[in-house]
């Protein structure tokens, strides 16, 4: 089952769909210097984004495709597909992106097929919709603590670290507790909108979840120097039915996204009519 856009006559948001070039997309990894073994297609896509629209690049965005390492990809596919959210049409990106100095990083997209659609500004309350979403459910711990895991062994966390949604409540609530994962899960991204507003899930399931090794380039050093980091971070896809409730809020949870490391394609809300 694909999602398409909702169009209105508003402007305001447009879903925009392009189809990257796989075999750029190793280039650019190589040139940005990534351990492409390590470096799923996600992470690439964020890079060309970035590259080729600049500060006016489609965020949050969704990959069409599983996660894998991108050495893979170029050889079994053409294209890689995604879909993003952007305040340009594509006409205005494709202005944008014919300012890219580098002829390898303009012709990774396939022009002839970049498209966009607008999507509704303001829905109705209480419109019900579809929902879609590919996320990171973690959360961040406001102090140091410890607890225990199912097999009754004693784990540690620090202030300021992320574990997985899951584990959190799993091990804060001890062994003899039954928590499962998909309500834990479902559990997250409740708090997730009641924290930021805009809808109310009607009900959730999860669709698809992993473990996935991520690799992402650190912030520069004194000398310039970026290095590649790698972090392990569930990866979950929630499918479901939300209520809206109020629309400026929904509005901007769609251009903003839901949880954190957007830069490996996870946080766009897809919706559809339910």
């Amino acid at each position: 089952m694909t999602f398409e856009p909702m169009t209105t006559d508003t402007a305001a948001l447009h879903m925009v769909q392009l189809f990257l070039d796989p075999r750029r997309l190793v280039q650019l990894g190589k040139m940005m210097k990534l351990p492409l073994r390590s470096t799923d297609t996600n992470y690439l896509v964020h890079c060309a984004l970035g590259e080729l629209f600049g500060d006016d690049a489609p965020k949050p965005f969704f990959v069409d495709d599983d996660p894998r390492p991108v050495e893979e990809t170029g050889d079994r596919d053409r294209f890689v597909r995604v879909l993003g959210y952007a305040e340009m049409p594509d006409e205005d990106l494709e202005a944008e992106a014919r300012l890219c100095p580098n002829p390898t990083i303009h012709s990774m997209c396939d022009w002839d097929r970049f498209d966009s659609s607008d999507m509704p500004r303001r829905l109705a309350v209480d419109r019900c919709l579809e929902f879609h979403l590919r996320c990171c459910p973690i959360v961040r711990k406001g102090s140091a603590g410890q607890g225990k895991n199912a097999e009754g062994e004693v784990r540690t966390w620090r202030e300021g670290q992320e574990l997985d949604a899951f584990l959190s409540a799993a091990w804060e609530a001890g062994p003899d507790a039954e928590i499962d994962r998909e309500s834990a899960y479902v559990d997250w991204l409740k708090h997730q909108f009641d924290v930021r507003g805009g809808a109310e899930i009607e009900s959730a399931g999860v669709e698809r979840f992993s473990i996935e090794r991520m690799t992402r380039r650190t912030q520069s050093n004194g000398d310039g120097e970026r290095t590649a980091k790698t972090i392990k971070r569930p990866d979950v896809t929630l499918r479901g039915v939300l209520r809206v409730t109020d629309a400026e809020e929904f509005n901007h949870l769609l251009r903003s996204g839901i949880g954190r490391h957007k830069s490996f394609g996870f946080g766009m809300l897809k919706i559809r009519r339910a």
